[in-house]
Protein backbone atom coordinates (compact mmCIF):
# COMPACT_ATOMS: atom_id res chain seq x y z
CA UNK A 1 0.00 0.00 0.00
CA UNK A 2 1.00 3.58 -0.37
CA UNK A 3 2.07 4.50 2.76
CA UNK A 4 3.18 8.71 3.47
CA UNK A 5 6.81 8.78 4.52
CA UNK A 6 7.76 11.57 6.74
CA UNK A 7 9.92 14.15 5.22
CA UNK A 8 13.51 14.79 6.29
CA UNK A 9 14.61 18.12 5.65
CA UNK A 10 13.05 18.76 2.66
CA UNK A 11 9.95 21.25 2.49
CA UNK A 12 6.63 19.95 0.49
CA UNK A 13 4.70 21.88 -1.40
CA UNK A 14 1.05 22.25 -1.40
CA UNK A 15 -0.38 18.54 -1.64
CA UNK A 16 3.19 16.90 -2.08
CA UNK A 17 3.71 13.74 -0.64
CA UNK A 18 6.50 10.91 -0.14
CA UNK A 19 4.96 7.76 -0.05
CA UNK A 20 6.30 3.97 -0.68
CA UNK A 21 5.26 2.86 -3.95
CA UNK A 22 6.00 -0.48 -5.15
CA UNK A 23 9.14 -0.64 -2.56
CA UNK A 24 10.37 2.76 -3.67
CA UNK A 25 9.99 5.84 -2.09
CA UNK A 26 8.48 8.64 -4.81
CA UNK A 27 7.23 11.81 -4.73
CA UNK A 28 3.66 12.73 -5.42
CA UNK A 29 0.26 13.84 -4.59
CA UNK A 30 -1.53 13.29 -1.16
CA UNK A 31 -4.78 11.46 -1.38
CA UNK A 32 -7.62 13.86 -0.48
CA UNK A 33 -10.45 13.29 1.42
CA UNK A 34 -13.74 14.92 2.58
CA UNK A 35 -15.34 13.89 6.14
CA UNK A 36 -17.99 13.04 4.34
CA UNK A 37 -17.70 12.38 0.58
CA UNK A 38 -19.97 12.92 -2.02
CA UNK A 39 -18.14 11.35 -4.87
CA UNK A 40 -14.14 10.95 -5.98
CA UNK A 41 -12.28 12.32 -8.62
CA UNK A 42 -10.03 9.14 -9.48
CA UNK A 43 -7.19 9.71 -12.34
CA UNK A 44 -4.76 7.27 -13.93
CA UNK A 45 -1.69 9.17 -11.78
CA UNK A 46 0.15 12.53 -11.62
CA UNK A 47 1.38 13.96 -13.97
CA UNK A 48 5.17 15.28 -13.25
CA UNK A 49 3.54 19.03 -13.95
CA UNK A 50 0.92 18.26 -11.22
CA UNK A 51 3.57 17.05 -8.63
CA UNK A 52 6.18 19.76 -9.04
CA UNK A 53 2.88 22.51 -8.81
CA UNK A 54 1.81 19.99 -5.62
CA UNK A 55 -1.80 20.29 -7.66
CA UNK A 56 -4.04 17.53 -8.89
CA UNK A 57 -4.41 18.34 -12.85
CA UNK A 58 -1.93 20.79 -13.58
CA UNK A 59 -1.21 19.76 -17.09
CA UNK A 60 -2.82 20.35 -20.62
CA UNK A 61 -5.07 16.72 -20.06
CA UNK A 62 -6.03 17.20 -16.56
CA UNK A 63 -6.81 21.20 -16.05
CA UNK A 64 -9.81 21.26 -19.29
CA UNK A 65 -11.08 18.10 -17.68
CA UNK A 66 -11.39 19.85 -13.93
CA UNK A 67 -12.93 22.83 -15.83
CA UNK A 68 -15.48 20.24 -16.87
CA UNK A 69 -16.15 18.91 -13.43
CA UNK A 70 -16.12 22.31 -12.10
CA UNK A 71 -19.37 23.59 -15.18
CA UNK A 72 -21.72 20.62 -14.10
CA UNK A 73 -21.13 21.97 -10.21
CA UNK A 74 -18.73 19.18 -8.67
CA UNK A 75 -16.91 21.93 -7.29
CA UNK A 76 -16.42 25.72 -7.15
CA UNK A 77 -13.69 26.72 -9.16
CA UNK A 78 -11.20 29.27 -7.33
CA UNK A 79 -9.90 32.85 -8.21
CA UNK A 80 -6.96 30.74 -9.18
CA UNK A 81 -8.17 27.82 -11.36
CA UNK A 82 -5.04 25.59 -11.04
CA UNK A 83 -5.54 25.28 -7.06
CA UNK A 84 -9.20 23.97 -6.94
CA UNK A 85 -8.36 20.99 -3.98
CA UNK A 86 -10.00 23.62 -1.35
CA UNK A 87 -13.22 24.16 -3.22
CA UNK A 88 -13.24 19.93 -4.01
CA UNK A 89 -12.81 19.07 -0.33
CA UNK A 90 -15.48 21.79 0.71
CA UNK A 91 -17.75 20.35 -1.88
CA UNK A 92 -17.24 16.51 -0.36
CA UNK A 93 -15.46 15.50 -3.32
CA UNK A 94 -11.94 13.66 -2.65
CA UNK A 95 -9.15 13.58 -5.13
CA UNK A 96 -7.09 10.33 -5.84
CA UNK A 97 -4.87 8.20 -8.54
CA UNK A 98 -4.97 4.63 -9.43
CA UNK A 99 -1.27 4.71 -9.68
CA UNK A 100 0.14 7.03 -7.57
CA UNK A 101 3.92 7.07 -9.52
CA UNK A 102 4.15 10.39 -11.61
CA UNK A 103 4.56 9.31 -14.97
CA UNK A 104 4.27 11.38 -18.29
CA UNK A 105 1.25 9.21 -19.81
CA UNK A 106 0.06 6.22 -19.88
CA UNK A 107 2.54 4.18 -22.08
CA UNK A 108 4.82 4.30 -18.90
CA UNK A 109 3.01 2.18 -16.98
CA UNK A 110 3.10 -0.98 -16.64
CA UNK A 111 0.60 -3.45 -16.61
CA UNK A 112 1.79 -4.87 -13.36
CA UNK A 113 1.83 -1.43 -11.96
CA UNK A 114 -1.68 -0.76 -12.98
CA UNK A 115 -2.93 -4.05 -11.15
CA UNK A 116 -0.67 -3.33 -8.03
CA UNK A 117 -2.67 0.57 -7.93
CA UNK A 118 -5.98 -0.95 -8.64
CA UNK A 119 -5.37 -2.95 -5.26
CA UNK A 120 -4.73 -0.38 -3.18
CA UNK A 121 -7.45 2.04 -4.79
CA UNK A 122 -9.94 -0.47 -4.36
CA UNK A 123 -9.10 -0.45 -0.28
CA UNK A 124 -9.21 3.44 -0.57
CA UNK A 125 -12.82 3.33 -2.26
CA UNK A 126 -13.82 1.27 -0.14
CA UNK A 127 -13.08 3.04 2.99
CA UNK A 128 -14.55 6.11 1.86
CA UNK A 129 -17.66 4.48 -0.32
CA UNK A 130 -17.91 7.74 -2.50
CA UNK A 131 -21.96 7.21 -3.75
CA UNK A 132 -20.25 8.30 -7.39
CA UNK A 133 -16.78 7.57 -8.16
CA UNK A 134 -15.68 10.24 -11.47
CA UNK A 135 -13.11 8.30 -13.68
CA UNK A 136 -11.23 11.27 -15.29
CA UNK A 137 -9.71 8.88 -17.90
CA UNK A 138 -11.15 5.48 -19.26
CA UNK A 139 -7.97 3.18 -17.61
CA UNK A 140 -9.69 3.52 -13.84
CA UNK A 141 -13.05 2.37 -15.15
CA UNK A 142 -11.08 -0.52 -16.77
CA UNK A 143 -9.42 -1.06 -13.29
CA UNK A 144 -12.53 -1.03 -10.90
CA UNK A 145 -14.79 -2.31 -13.45
CA UNK A 146 -13.10 -4.59 -16.01
CA UNK A 147 -14.01 -2.55 -18.79
CA UNK A 148 -13.76 0.75 -19.95
CA UNK A 149 -17.20 1.26 -21.18
CA UNK A 150 -18.31 4.69 -22.72
CA UNK A 151 -18.05 7.71 -21.38
CA UNK A 152 -21.22 8.05 -18.65
CA UNK A 153 -22.72 6.18 -16.42
CA UNK A 154 -21.19 2.71 -16.62
CA UNK A 155 -24.39 -0.05 -16.43
CA UNK A 156 -22.18 -1.61 -13.35
CA UNK A 157 -21.80 0.07 -9.87
CA UNK A 158 -19.16 -0.30 -7.20
CA UNK A 159 -19.65 -3.10 -4.92
CA UNK A 160 -21.22 -0.53 -2.11
CA UNK A 161 -23.62 0.36 -4.91
CA UNK A 162 -21.71 3.60 -5.92
CA UNK A 163 -21.89 4.85 -9.36
CA UNK A 164 -19.06 4.76 -11.64
CA UNK A 165 -18.57 7.74 -14.11
CA UNK A 166 -16.31 7.87 -17.10
CA UNK A 167 -15.78 11.59 -17.98
CA UNK A 168 -15.43 12.21 -22.38
CA UNK A 169 -11.96 12.37 -23.43
CA UNK A 170 -10.01 15.58 -22.93
CA UNK A 171 -10.35 15.96 -27.27
CA UNK A 172 -13.84 14.89 -27.31
CA UNK A 173 -15.61 17.44 -29.36
CA UNK A 174 -18.10 19.62 -27.76
CA UNK A 175 -21.46 18.28 -29.07
CA UNK A 176 -20.42 14.75 -27.34
CA UNK A 177 -19.24 16.14 -23.87
CA UNK A 178 -22.50 18.45 -23.50
CA UNK A 179 -24.85 15.24 -22.81
CA UNK A 180 -22.43 13.14 -21.16
CA UNK A 181 -21.74 15.85 -18.75
CA UNK A 182 -25.21 16.80 -18.26
CA UNK A 183 -25.57 13.36 -17.17
CA UNK A 184 -23.18 13.81 -13.75
CA UNK A 185 -25.14 16.91 -13.29
CA UNK A 186 -27.96 15.02 -12.96
CA UNK A 187 -26.85 11.74 -10.80
CA UNK A 188 -25.01 14.45 -8.36
CA UNK A 189 -28.43 16.61 -8.12
CA UNK A 190 -29.91 13.17 -6.62
CA UNK A 191 -27.87 12.34 -3.41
Amino acid sequence: MARPIPAAAETLIGYQARVEWMGREILTLADLWPREVRAAIVGLNPAPPSVAAGHYYQGRLGLPQMRRLAAVGVFDLADDARTYEVQALNAGVGLTDLVKRPTVGEKDLAPAEIEYGRAILLEKLAVHRPPVVICVFRHVVRALLGAEGAPGIQPNSTPWGGSVFRMPGPFSPKEAVAPVMAELREVLSHP
